[in-house]
């Protein structure tokens, strides 16, 4: 519990920074084109980062960590040392081969930007490409930090990052405009390769130039890079389907797009993330021990879907007036807001699904079921391009609405079905009580939008606002306290 709320206070204070960063953001470059560049150079590189496959074989290093430390201890900076080395040759060869090609995978990225648009993207893009060989480092260095339960460090350096990004931006833009997102962009990741390395060096880590050792099956280790390859591959094809189809919507939709993607990856990470990062440790240690995991998973089930249910209400009663409040102005519009409003309500639905599925994924990696897990993804992937192509095409701006909450329930349906062909798999209950409560809890709240719609609509909204708020308070009152009950 007290690491927990630890986590909470760390990621909700980078948060509250996140959010003032964003209003900056907004403030400045509005539902621009120019922004929407920016977005897209950024979505490349994460684009090649998740081509060297880094995250995937991060989380499944977790378990291969803790059986190498079982063996002898200090064997897993070792093995995470031989991961790095042959991790780096494999990084340094995609990214020559990406900028050589960086013309081309934009033009398949934006093809509904004009050639000048794209160029300014290809010129971001590859100044921003170096950024791949510390995102592949930091993948890694995190894992294992909590895999010695050293929590709070990844949600101490989102905050200091968070700070720079905000002083880069303030002091930069008026000089360089947009070229000062790209450093801020930059910088927060050299800070977060210091500061990884700098805590791992003081727990003992050491870094060697090794390729192999006899305790390591390396080789069987990379080749579950062949059954995530299909995955990142379909990944890949998603998120390219995606980004072309929205870049022919209107000038401003990509940008809303990403800012309320952005925000909603911050509620995500301040409310659910802390759960997730200490349930997948204590899980793989507990198999590692051959001791029961039911208790730990059915607190964190419980913590989680109340936790979703509080937010999703705060959202419904909430959201377009917070939107409004941090977003509103010149730059972005009242119909900005208001699509902006439609978009966080989809994607905070997206966030409930996501962590019922996330949590049978970190199981079934704990299980050794990744290869399996990360074949299926492939389906549930080239399903989500299918649908992204075919619902914005033909329904605009409305199928674009859609397709988070498809995509992420596609890939926790799979995510389940794998997990289930474990021994003794745990299910998900989804006619529980508490369920049943989150569901109605959330059901009042939409009932309580709709009844005062028109009231929304009035000059003065200050009443309103405070009567949603003692709704929000008052509907969460119950998860709060069965929450804190079911930690406790």
């Amino acid at each position: 519990m007290k690491i927990l709320l630890k986590l909470f206070s760390l990621k909700l204070i980078s948060s509250l920074l996140g959010l003032i960063y964003s209003i900056i953001q907004v403030q400045y470059f509005g539902a621009s084109r120019t922004i929407e560049i920016y977005f897209a150079a950024q979505s490349l590189v994460y684009l090649v980062t998740s081509l060297t496959q880094s995250g995937q074989l991060a989380e499944i290093f977790l378990p291969e960590y803790h059986r190498l430390n079982n063996i002898n201890s200090g064997l897993g900076y070792k093995g995470l040392n031989i991961v790095i080395n042959r991790m780096v040759f494999f990084g340094t060869i995609l990214m020559i081969l990406i900028f050589v090609l960086a013309h081309y995978v934009v033009e398949l990225m934006v093809p509904g930007f004009s050639q000048e648009e794209k160029d300014f993207a290809v010129l971001i893009f590859r100044i921003l490409l170096p950024v791949l060989y510390l995102a592949l480092i930091n993948s890694f260095y995190i894992t294992v930090l909590n895999a010695e339960e050293r929590f709070g460090r990844a949600e101490l350096l989102g905050l200091t990052n968070t700070i720079v990004n905000i002083l880069v931006l303030v002091i930069l833009y008026p000089f360089i405009e947009l070229w000062a997102l790209v450093i801020s962009f930059i910088l927060g990741k050299v800070i977060e390769f210091v500061f990884y390395v700098w805590q791992l060096y003081k727990n003992g880590y050491r870094f060697h130039w090794v390729l192999s050792m006899p305790e390591f099956d390396h080789i069987s280790f990379f080749k579950t890079m062949q059954s995530t390859f299909l995955y990142v591959g379909a990944t890949q094809f998603y998120s390219i389907v995606l980004t072309a189809s929205i870049s022919f919507l209107p000038e401003g939709v990509y940008a809303i797009f990403k800012y309320v993607q952005n925000l909603s990856n911050k509620i995500k990470g301040l409310f659910i993330q802390p759960f997730m990062t200490i349930f997948f440790t204590k899980y793989s240690l507990l198999l590692q021990k051959s001791q029961s995991v039911f208790k730990e998973f059915n607190k964190n089930m419980i913590s989680i879907i109340n936790v979703n249910a509080i937010v999703i209400i705060g959202t419904i009663l909430l959201g377009d007036y917070i939107l409004n409040l941090i977003w509103g102005g010149k730059k972005f519009t009242m119909n900005n807001v208001q699509l902006a409003y439609l978009f966080i309500l989809f994607n905070i639905f997206a966030v409930l699904l996501s962590s019922l599925g996330t949590i049978y994924r970190k199981m079934a990696v704990a299980h050794g079921l990744a290869k399996k897990l990360y074949l299926y993804w492939v389906i549930a992937q080239l399903m989500s391009g299918v649908f992204s192509y075919v619902l914005i095409k033909y329904f605009k701006i409305n199928g674009l609405l859609f397709i988070i909450p498809i995509n992420v329930f596609l890939l926790g349906v799979t995510s389940y079905i794998v997990y289930l062909t474990t021994n003794n798999p745990i299910k998900f209950k989804l006619f529980s009580l508490n369920n049943f409560i989150a569901i109605t809890l959330v059901g009042i709240a939409i009932l309580i939008k709709y009844w005062f719609r028109d009231a929304i609509l009035e000059e003065n909204k200050i009443p309103m606002i405070f009567f949603f708020l003692l709704c929000v308070i008052l509907l969460s009152l119950q998860p709060i306290v069965n929450t804190y009950k079911v930690l406790k």
